[in-house]
């Protein structure tokens, strides 16, 4: 954890979330029935609405965060979108080579686009009347989401593979297979911790509120121990999936083998519906707690390691994660129990604990920056994140 300075007078101010059920209550529902009502026009202006609701609640040190997108430009990188999309399935229908030469291109692109996007969302954020700034040099992130992780992936796959035929041009193909069994885990968990610790050093050390720069130095170490915490928790739940239907599979493999009829097949799955659904249970059980696991541990480090202004204001993030695991499983029965109804009780939960777990050090009273004069004006790419799910936010 980052120390501010040596001096105990030290200031530390937790946020505070204002935002109440009532009042978000009304304004979901209207952006939920003009967005139909429209047929999703309206849904660039629900989503300004929204993101300047949960803004505008958020104080700091006596002072709110504010979000200045138009709709317009949502609205208008909305549509581009959209149509980009449908221009692509026409073409897996009628011309399928251009379709591939259309995807190809939209890899090439999508590191140029991911940091688009975080640049738009800076920039359309402010506090005290100064917004802040994502500037990257798209080289840099051209090699951080496409030319490393290939690297990585294809180098992993190499050693593998040499270590797979050095020891099956013994004979010993058994003992080959274990061998690249027992590695491929491990080796996959470092490599995507090494990815995640570089993908964040991209994201911090190049944000700037004002002229003034955010910087953390995010370990690699660190990413590959999370990562191989995340697997061990994934062990219980394998064990118990293995035990619950291990059987069960071998037993229907066998009837197969033996040409049992369909009828019969159906009859055995039938009788073990109950397992189907408890092995289901436990692999969203399983996911939840990867993924809570993953936010709590990747969102604590990543603020607890970032300063601003050389140091003299640090950030802390004092997430748990039976509190957090626990918030998400309440918010997913109270969403689930309302038919979707009570989803703005449970983003209001969710954003309150996500801001209020959060404080910064040092004399904000006296932090000077300048206001950057930068300008986003299009919202392609935000859109663009958003409308196929790249899940890239950090």
């Amino acid at each position: 954890m980052n120390s501010l300075s040596s001096e105990t007078n030290t200031q530390r101010h937790k946020l505070k979330f204002h935002g109440t059920a009532d009042t978000w209550y009304g304004i979901w529902l209207v952006n939920l029935l003009l967005s139909f009502i429209t047929f999703g026009i309206y849904s660039a202006w629900a989503k300004v609405r929204t993101y300047r609701y949960f803004y505008g609640n958020t104080e700091l040190a006596g002072d709110h965060f504010d979000y200045h997108a138009k709709p317009m430009q949502i609205l208008l990188g909305r549509m581009l979108t959209i149509a980009g999309i449908i221009v692509f399935y026409i073409c897996t229908l009628l011309a399928p080579t251009l379709a591939g030469v259309m995807l190809l291109a939209f890899l090439a692109l999508l590191p140029w686009i991911i940091v688009r996007s975080w640049r738009f969302e800076a920039i359309m954020s402010s506090y005290r009347g100064v917004r802040f700034n994502y500037r990257c040099h798209v080289g840099r992130a051209w090699m951080t989401f496409l030319v490393w992780p290939v690297l990585a992936y294809l180098t992993l796959f190499i050693l593998l593979s040499m270590a797979y035929g050095l020891v099956a041009v013994t004979g010993m193909q058994f003992l080959a297979v274990a061998l690249v069994a027992l590695f491929i885990i491990p080796g996959f968990v470092a490599v995507n911790g090494v990815l995640s610790a570089v993908q964040h050093d991209l994201y911090v050390n190049n944000m700037f509120f004002g002229n003034s720069a955010f910087k953390g130095v995010m370990k690699k170490a660190a990413f590959v121990k999370f990562s191989l915490i995340s697997l061990l928790l994934a062990v219980p739940f394998i064990v118990l999936i293995g035990m619950l239907m291990g059987a069960l599979i071998m037993t229907m493999v066998t009837m197969s083998e033996y040409g049992v009829s369909d009828e019969a097949m159906g009859e055995m799955v039938g009788a073990n519906v109950s397992s189907f659904l408890l092995t289901y249970l436990m692999m969203l059980v399983w996911g939840m707690m990867t993924r809570a696991y993953l936010t709590v541990a990747h969102r604590n480090y990543m603020f607890n390691q970032t300063t601003l202004n050389d140091g003299k204001i640090s950030l802390h993030s004092s997430m748990k994660l039976l509190p957090y695991l626990w918030l998400l499983f309440v918010n997913a029965l109270i969403i689930f129990f309302s038919a979707g109804l009570a989803t703005p009780f449970a983003q209001l939960r969710h954003a309150r604990y996500m801001v209020e777990t959060l404080e910064v050090e040092g004399d904000i009273d006296t932090l000077a920056v300048q206001a950057h004069t930068d300008t986003a004006q299009s919202a392609l790419a935000e859109e663009l994140v958003q409308e196929l799910d790249l899940n890239v936010g950090i």
